[in-house]
C-alpha cells in the first residue's frame, strides 16, 4: 500500500510496497508517482479520483506480475484529498488459470467470484470488477451484464465493445433481445448467427458467437450474462463448457442477490420508514458534502425547512393514523415539486428539509412557494368527511451567506421558520442575518 498526495508525491508507504518497488522507504518518499515505472500508468486515474472523490479500479501488468489496484481517495483532517493505493498480487491466480484444465476452472470460479468485495458504496465499480474477473476465467473478449429493472433489461457493465454500442445498449437496443431470451426460459443459449445479424448493435460490433447465461433469483430470471467473440472459430460447446457457464451463472446470481441486499440495507439506513424520504443521518452527510463543494467551486446552495401548520390539531381531530397518512402524502408532493437534483429529507415529526444544490435565495423562494401552494391546494384525507386542507410554513437559509457550517445553517433556517409561523403561518421567510442578537428576515 502507498498513499499519494494531491500533487502526486508519495506521502506514506508500507514495507511490502518498498519491497515491490525494490527501493528503500526513505528514497521512495522523495519521489512522485511519475518517477516509479511500475505504477506510472495510474497517474490519470489517481488525478481523476482526487477531482471526483470516487473510488477506481485497475489491472496492471509489470515485471513483478499481475496486480489488482484499488484507488481509494480520502480526506485528511486538514481538508486535503489523498489517495490510498492498494496493490493485490494476482499473478498466481493468472498463471494458475492458464495451466488448469476445464474441470479445475470450476473451483477457480468459486474462489474468484465468492471473494467479490460488495461492502463498498460504489456498486458500479464492484460490478465492473466482477465482469473483468468473469472474462478472465472464461477467455471471452466481450462481456455484457444485463439486469432486469422495471420490466426492462438495463446494461450494468460491459467490456470489449465500442462507446457507440454501449450508448445504444444503454438506450435499450438489447432490451427486446434479452426479453426474447427470457421468454424461451432456456438454461443456456448459444444465439444463432442469423439472430445476431438481426440486431443492429451486435451486427455493428462484428459479433459472430454469443452465449447467454441466464441469472435467476427465486426461480425468476433477473438478467443475463452475455459473453461474445468476434470472427475466428466458435468456441467448442461441449459438456465441460456448459458446466463451466452454468456454474458461473449460479455464482453471479448469488452475488447479484447479495449486492441487492446490501443496497437495500444501505437504503433503509438512510431512509425514513414512514415517508420513504431521506432521514437525518443522510441529511448531515449531504450537508457536509454540499459545504465542501460550495467551498471548492465557490457557489451558493440553500436549504428550506418546512413545518406543517397546526399539525397537532389535525392529529387530535382525525387521529395519529390520519396524521401519518398526511405525512406520507405530503412527502409525495415534496418529491414531485422538487427538482431532480434536490434532496428531500424528513427532519423529524412534521418537519421536512429540502437541500437545493447550487441554488441562490431567489430560486429557493420560488421553489418554496411552489411547494407551499401545491400543498395548500391539495385535499388530504379525502375519505374522511370530504377531506381537509393542510398548509406549510417555511424558512430559507443559504450557504455561505447565512452560515459558516451545517449546524449554523440549520439554525438560520429554523429561525426563519419560527418567524414565519409566529407571523401568521402559511408563508415563507428568508434568513438575512443577525444584528445585536436579533434575527434579520
Amino acid at each position: 500500500m502507498v498513499i499519494v498526495r494531491p500533487d502526486g508525491a508519495l506521502h506514506d508507504l508500507n514495507v511490502q510496497f518498498a519491497k515491490f518497488i525494490g527501493d528503500t522507504r526513505e528514497i521512495l518518499l522523495k519521489k512522485s508517482i511519475v518517477d516509479i515505472e511500475a505504477i506510472r500508468s495510474l497517474e490519470k486515474k489517481i488525478s481523476g479520483a482526487i477531482s471526483t472523490r470516487s473510488e477506481d479500479f485497475e489491472l496492471i501488468l509489470c515485471e513483478k506480475g499481475h496486480y489488482e489496484v484499488f484507488i481509494l481517495p480520502f480526506e485528511s483532517e486538514e481538508g486535503f484529498i489523498f489517495v490510498r493505493i492498494i496493490l493485490k498480487d494476482i499473478s498466481n491466480f493468472v498463471n494458475l488459470e492458464k495451466e488448469l484444465v476445464r474441470r479445475n476452472k470450476e473451483l477457480l470460479i468459486i474462489n474468484t467470484l465468492s471473494g467479490t468485495f460488495i461492502s463498498s458504496r460504489n456498486m458500479d465499480l464492484v460490478i465492473e470488477n466482477l465482469l473483468r474477473k468473469i472474462l478472465l476465467v472464461t477467455d471471452f473478449g466481450i462481456g455484457l451484464l444485463m439486469i432486469r429493472e422495471d420490466h426492462s433489461f438495463r446494461l450494468k457493465s460491459c467490456s470489449g465493445i465500442s462507446q457507440e454500442s454501449q450508448r445504444a445498449i444503454e438506450g435499450g437496443s438489447l432490451n427486446r433481445f434479452c426479453a426474447d431470451l427470457a421468454g424461451k426460459g432456456e438454461v443456456l443459449s448459444v444465439v444463432e448467427s442469423s439472430l445476431l445479424m438481426q440486431n443492429s448493435t451486435l451486427r455493428r460490433e462484428g459479433i459472430t458467437f454469443l452465449v447467454a447465461v441466464p441469472l435467476s433469483s427465486d426461480e425468476e430470471i433477473i438478467g443475463f450474462l452475455l459473453l461474445a467473440s468476434r470472427g475466428g472459430k466458435d468456441k467448442r460447446f461441449d459438456f465441460d463448457f456448459i458446466s463451466l457457464l452454468q456454474l458461473l451463472g449460479n455464482h453471479i446470481s448469488m452475488i447479484i442477490d447479495k449486492i441487492r441486499l446490501f443496497q437495500e440495507t444501505q437504503r433503509m439506513s438512510i431512509t425514513d420508514g414512514l415517508t420513504g424520504l431521506y432521514n437525518t443521518r443522510y441529511l448531515y452527510r449531504q450537508l457536509e458534502l454540499e459545504i465542501a463543494r460550495s467551498n471548492r467551486y465557490e457557489y451558493t446552495f440553500s436549504v428550506i425547512l418546512f413545518d406543517i401548520d397546526n399539525f397537532k390539531k389535525l392529529n387530535d381531530t382525525y387521529g395519529h393514523q390520519a396524521g401519518d397518512d398526511v405525512l406520507h402524502e405530503l412527502a409525495g408532493i415534496l418529491r414531485e415539486v422538487s427538482r431532480e437534483t434536490d434532496i428531500v429529507v424528513r427532519y423529524g415529526g412534521e418537519e421536512f428539509i429540502v437541500i437545493l444544490p447550487n441554488t441562490h435565495e431567489a430560486d429557493a423562494i420560488n421553489l418554496a412557494d411552489r411547494t407551499r401552494i401545491a400543498v395548500e391546494g391539495n385535499v388530504f384525507l379525502p375519505a374522511r368527511a370530504g377531506g381537509t386542507q393542510v398548509t406549510l410554513s417555511g424558512g430559507i437559509a443559504s450557504y455561505p451567506q447565512n452560515a459558516a457550517d451545517a449546524r449554523s445553517l440549520l439554525n438560520a433556517a429554523d429561525s426563519a421558520l419560527y418567524h414565519a409561523k409566529s407571523s401568521g403561518k402559511n408563508r415563507i421567510l428568508c434568513f438575512k442575518g443577525r444584528i445585536d442578537g436579533k434575527d434579520i428576515l
